[in-house]
């Protein structure tokens, strides 16, 4: 089948080639010979000096000019030819990274095998295997010992990118030739460490149909609870404007701590977390940091209220930003619709992602001070509908304990609903038709080979023409 990547140049180039047509019909009369010399001076009148002929003359000089400029027009179009296509294609994107180990990584090479090689063992797509990078393999290299060699090897020590996978699609997809659809696997243990801001962007601009997420087989060893780290809840401290607090407060005494509201001056050192709900003033901040120093966790939540804190937060702010409103990730697995926020920016240097918007945007870090740990979060805690969501609770507490699950949790945990729904693209077809993306690149490259016809007939115009004179 032929496509045309810009049709519009060649309906351009076969409305020039009607130029040459015109050009053919029109005859301009030839001097005439008189009896007397003298008449020569006489200018002809110009009404009979043109006249339009009922049939073109030079007809093959005609053909050929016609034929050059349909083929430049033709070239201009980017022609590329696809063979004839059926069935559908299969696109593994196969996750080697070190959340694959144990059980996970024999089970993926073996969902891959299912998927790629058919019954005859010839391969019915083609595979990309990334880790912090992606390597595509052709579908001529997909073979039956490249699986078993898959098999016998152990995934990587490193953290997955899931855009660096998600980046390989639209180049190995124009490679599968045959095929009238592609459908897309994503083989992976599904780990918070292989998010990045900005996930969602490169999701949707990636690839127009939904992704396949089979769920895989996990080792204790390799992948956490995507829930909050268990542990003995403490004494909890909430830092709030008069009236504030009572939601913050209202969840953390719902799942098991004691909650003080008194001065910071007053706090003890039994105190394990502190929210910081409102502006504190520098000798206060400085209390919270000493606080955090020694073992506590100190969370602060807003623009407003980070302002007495400084560089000590774990977070490097770009600006107020517009308002923004949505759901957060957090790290620990939990979903907070209805939170609102406006500070824009992102984890300081050596801070961890906790959370994130449902954009990919982050939304909250984390980072040790001494034996405790500061928690910024960009959300306010108390804002828009986020305190009646039925995860508040859950998320107040995960954050609470973020200390206890620094590191480890963020790294292990795997992604919730909410976030493998982005993944997938739900509401998206599951097999894309290739015609939706062949015309941007895909098939065999004609645009080369019409150029050199339209450079042989132009050659052969201009001799012919040299010769009619």
């Amino acid at each position: 089948m032929l496509t045309f990547a810009r049709p519009a140049l060649l309906a351009a180039g076969a409305l020039a080639a009607l130029v040459p047509l015109a050009l053919h019909l029109i005859a301009r009369r030839p001097p005439q010979r008189v009896a007397l010399p003298t008449l020569r001076f006489l200018a002809p009148d110009p009404r009979t000096a043109i006249r339009v002929r009922r049939r073109p003359t030079d007809l093959l000089l005609l053909a050929l000019r016609v034929l050059l400029l349909l083929l430049l027009g033709g070239a201009a179009a980017g022609p590329a030819w696809l063979p004839r296509q059926h069935g559908t294609a299969e696109l593994v994107l196969l996750d080697r990274s070190a959340g694959m180990r144990g059980p996970a990584w024999r089970a993926a090479v073996e969902a891959a095998r299912r998927r790629l090689l058919g019954p005859d063992g010839r391969a019915r797509g083609s595979l990309v295997v990334f880790d912090t990078a992606a390597m595509r393999v052709e579908p001529r290299a997909v073979t039956a010992a490249l699986l078993d060699s898959l098999a016998g090897s152990a995934p990587g020590t490193v953290a997955p990118s899931y855009a660096a996978a998600l980046r390989a699609i639209p180049g190995a997809a124009r490679e599968l030739r045959g095929a009238d659809s592609v459908r897309v696997t994503l083989l992976s243990a599904l780990r918070w460490d292989g998010w990045r801001p900005g996930l969602a962007y490169v999701r949707r601009a990636a690839w127009p149909g939904s992704l396949t997420l089979p769920v895989l087989p996990t080792s204790s060893d390799s992948v956490a609870s995507g829930g909050a780290t268990s542990g003995r809840r403490g004494t909890a401290f909430v830092v709030a404007q008069p009236g504030g607090g009572g939601y913050v407060a209202a969840a953390l005494g719902a799942t098991g701590w004691t909650v003080r509201a008194n001065a910071v001056d007053a706090a003890t050192d039994s105190v394990a977390a502190y929210f910081v709900l409102a502006r504190v003033d520098a000798d206060e901040a400085a209390r919270l940091i000493r606080a955090a120093r020694a073992g506590a966790t100190v969370v602060v939540s807003g623009a407003e209220a980070a302002g007495a804190f400084g560089d000590a937060l774990p977070w490097q702010s770009s600006g107020a930003g517009a308002a923004t409103s949505g759901d957060l990730l957090l790290a620990s697995g939990i979903r907070l619709t209805g939170a609102e926020g406006g500070a824009s920016g992102g984890p300081a240097a050596g801070a961890h992602l906790i959370a994130s918007w449902e954009d990919g945007r982050p939304a909250g870090a984390m980072a040790r001070v001494g034996r405790g740990c500061l928690v910024y979060l960009a959300a306010g805690l108390e804002s828009g509908t986020s305190p009646l969501s039925a995860t508040y609770p859950r998320a107040v507490d995960a954050l609470a304990r973020s200390c206890a699950a620094a590191g480890e949790a963020r790294g292990a945990a795997l992604l919730d609903e909410g976030a493998r729904a982005i993944l997938r693209g739900d509401g998206r077809p599951a097999a894309v038709p290739v015609a939706s993306f062949a015309a941007r690149a895909g098939g065999i490259e004609l645009r080369r080979w019409v150029l050199a016809a339209a450079l042989l007939v132009a050659l052969l115009e201009t001799l012919l023409a040299y010769g009619r004179r």
